[in-house]
């Protein structure tokens, strides 16, 4: 079990819940929120959650990652403090 802020992640079952209440989550967007958690405080490219979510290795221009984002912070109920837009390099988790 891991938890960040109020959000507990069973990673052996692969679901997220705030104060004790499941959230449903995509394969694509719990992978994302996983992958950003290992790299809490540090920014994630595009590219590396492209690789990690949709195993994308070549670099390719797309939305794509920027509306699950925008999902995830939705859901989860994180801030742009918590999920925070780093120009031109990708998001970064808050640690």
């Amino acid at each position: 079990m891991r938890y960040y802020k109020n959000l507990s992640i069973d990673e052996s079952n692969r679901t997220v819940k705030k104060e004790g209440q499941s959230i449903h989550l995509t394969a694509m967007e719990y992978q994302l929120f996983v992958t950003l958690l290992d790299h809490s405080g540090r920014v994630c490219s595009r590219n590396l959650l492209l690789s990690s979510a949709w195993h994308i290795t070549t670099p390719i221009q797309t939305r794509t990652v920027d509306v699950h984002i925008a999902k995830l912070r939705k859901k989860l109920d994180l801030g742009q403090n918590d999920l925070k837009t780093v120009t031109r390099q990708g998001y970064a988790l808050s640690g």
